[in-house]
């Protein structure tokens, strides 16, 4: 577990993103004024900031020939990190707080050069920034040493590189007391690792070997204020929490969905950074194209959007959720299909749920679609080789005249299975089953339950083999 953690030697912050917006009151403003040596006369610097893991231009101005650029503008910036986009693409980070701000710098060395003028947060930014410069260049001069030294120095080497972690973890540590307000202060405590402790002994005298990966998992925020909406305005927090369901979340739909509401409930439910959290996960989720995580959309717009939760939501937007939340509901993996009856090729009426079969593969499909005819002789090949085993197909044709579904069955030969169309216009199937194109492939077992969806038919060998041993698990 101790992998897990980051060396305090290399705890050293690296932005890189940014984001619009405006306030809704009265506009305070904001002024900036920049000397950079290193500029000519008539370059161009950006004025941009970060929000969440994206960067967005705000402002730009054209240096005169001493350097100088001034930003000015009615519109007033939230308080979080920005930064100027340089002639060849440096850049220079700075934490804006309040709107007016004054600092010189030199493009040779950004962090060394920076002078800043009554902005105590950007000095104790820097300071802290060319301090750990400092010790990160002693500490390589030592490993250097190492790489030759002989086994009594290497044990004096390994002292003095202990050394330098203690005196910077004192150095953290100082600065987080004098520093208790700062916006650098709570990225520095965003970003901390957790201290994973020995995992303790079970009765039997063995260890616990999940131990160590719960106490992480469970002490993941220890440091992190969700209530503190600067940090949305900092790349380090969407960094955290993407960090977060990457390694330590079961990529599943019920394991994602708590998650996702800790994650929420941790947030001041009026602040930027619950409507990020609430705004991101909703378009991540519905927009996915991983089977099964439609599910995580459907409970976002329940819980937030229709419950009166998203205070930025126009009423438009809430009723659109809504409505695409009544659609895709119905059709989550583990609820039972809606029925269906439609016309087979002789005019008869065949429900779906009148199917007997182990597994029934639910095909929606077009005569006129290209994709179509490509994939529906594949399906019915498939199928020939697999109905021993239960399997049966349930065809619907989304056409509404006879002659052209007719004429590609009888010549792609697809007369085997059971071949249907709502010839009647007596059901809604294409709203009720959310087909905007096709092919579109469901699989419902025994009892209509949807087991899948909107899968390719040459992924439905592996996804019946992986699903029948997890029936095999239950």
């Amino acid at each position: 577990m101790n992998s897990i953690k980051t060396p305090l030697l290399f705890l050293l912050i690296a932005f890189s993103s940014i984001f619009q917006s405006f306030s809704a009151g009265k506009p305070l403003g904001y002024e900036i004024k920049a000397t950079i040596k290193g500029v000519k006369q008539a370059d161009t610097v950006y004025l941009a900031r970060y929000y969440a893991d994206k960067r967005f231009y705000q402002d730009t101005a054209i240096a005169d020939a001493k350097g100088f650029v001034s930003f000015s503008d009615t519109t007033h910036l939230k308080e979080g990190m920005y930064f100027l986009l340089l002639p060849g693409q440096k850049v220079f980070d700075f934490i804006l707080n309040p709107s007016t701000l004054s600092f010189s710098i030199d493009t040779t060395n950004l962090i060394k050069s920076a002078h800043f003028k009554n902005s105590p947060d950007n000095t104790a930014f820097y300071d802290y920034q060319r301090f750990f410069m400092n010790q990160k260049t002693k500490a390589d001069s030592i490993n250097n040493l190492m790489k030759s030294a002989a086994a009594t120095q290497k044990t004096v080497l390994t002292k003095q590189l202990s050394d330098i972690d203690s005196t910077m973890l004192a150095y953290i540590q100082n600065f987080l007391k004098t520093n208790p307000n700062s916006l650098f202060t709570a990225i520095l405590k965003t970003t901390k690792d957790v201290d994973v402790p020995p995992a303790p002994k079970k009765a039997d005298g063995s260890i616990d070997s999940s131990w160590q990966f719960h106490y992480y998992k469970k002490h993941y925020f220890d440091n992190v204020n969700f209530s503190d909406d600067r940090l949305i305005r900092t790349p380090v927090l969407v960094n955290k929490v993407d960090g977060y369901f990457k390694n330590l979340v079961v990529q599943r739909p019920d394991s994602i969905i708590k998650e996702i509401d800790m994650i929420i409930s941790k947030c001041n439910p009026k602040g930027d950074l619950f409507e990020y959290y609430v705004r991101e996960y909703t378009y991540k989720y519905e927009t996915s194209q991983v089977m099964g995580m439609d599910a995580v959309f459907v409970h976002l717009g329940k819980e937030y959007y229709m419950k009166g939760k998203c205070f930025w939501a126009t009423p438009e937007t809430v009723k659109k959720i809504k409505e695409r939340v009544d659609l895709l509901d119905p059709l989550l993996l583990g609820k039972k299909a809606p029925n269906l009856y439609m016309t087979d090729t002789t005019g008869t009426y065949r429900y779906l749920y009148d199917v007997q079969a182990k597994y029934t593969i639910l095909f929606f499909w077009d005569s006129q679609c290209g994709h179509c005819q490509q994939e529906t002789p594949k399906l019915y090949d498939w199928w020939l080789k697999n109905r021993a085993k239960g399997i049966q197909v349930y065809a619907a044709n989304i056409e509404r005249k006879d002659e052209e579904w007719l004429k590609f069955i009888r010549s792609k030969k697809i007369g085997g299975w059971l071949n249907v169309r709502d010839s009647k216009n007596h059901t809604d199937f294409k709203i009720t089953y959310d087909i905007y194109a096709t092919p579109v492939l469901y699989v419902l077992d025994k009892n209509k339950v949807i087991i899948a969806k909107r899968i390719g038919y040459e992924n439905l060998d592996d996804f019946l083999v992986q699903y029948e041993k997890s029936l095999k698990t239950k």
